[in-house]
């Protein structure tokens, strides 16, 4: 496991050793990438075949037109990102403390290295990327996908991985005495 650097003072990944890529450019890379978008939405038809996701323009026979909605809203949320650090750098709002929510849940007593979802650009948002608060601004990419359930747990791909990826990254960071950006 290695923290990637994305933005410096801002942004940074985790690199898991199964892995070439940081967390943050494989689920970039993923979500741009239209052959796995279609065959996700294909496999994964009876989660859009909803009356949430159908209100929300989704069409379960039709892959293809999901799979261009995460394009956009991920070359969207790229963008967004570069103005999170542009704001973060200025301490102007909005900013990564505004753009991550506590994830809660099993870890809602933690008081330092909390780990945060984000959510994709559109409304509603099929994207998430989760992360571990390192300090104010100062976030480490963890884990990100598609959610198309109602909770994590109810959510393919997601609820194999989040907590596991969120986990091991806790334990990691612990054991290599990382308790803030200073020592990233």
């Amino acid at each position: 496991m290695e923290i990637v650097e994305i933005y410096k003072d801002y942004l940074y990944s985790i690199s898991f050793d199964e892995c070439d890529l940081s967390e943050y450019h494989r689920v970039f890379r993923q979500w741009y990438d239209l052959d796995y978008l279609v065959t996700f939405f294909s496999e994964n038809r009876d989660f859009v075949n909803n009356d949430f996701w159908i209100k929300a323009g989704l069409n379960p026979d039709e892959p293809e037109e999901s799979a261009m909605r995460v394009i956009d809203e991920a070359d969207n949320l790229e963008e967004y990102i570069k103005v999170l650090v542009e704001n973060s750098s200025n301490n102007v709002k909005p900013d990564f403390d505004e753009y991550f929510h506590f994830l809660g849940g099993k870890y809602k007593c933690l008081w330092s290295l909390e780990p945060v979802k984000s959510y994709g650009t559109s409304t509603p948002s099929l994207l998430r990327l989760y992360a571990i608060k390192i300090d104010s601004n100062c976030y480490l990419i963890v884990y990100g996908g598609i959610k198309l359930g109602a909770t994590i747990q109810s959510s393919p791909v997601l609820k194999d991985a989040v907590f596991n990826k969120i986990d091991a990254v806790l334990s990691y960071l612990k054991a290599n005495g990382i308790t803030d950006s200073d020592d990233i």
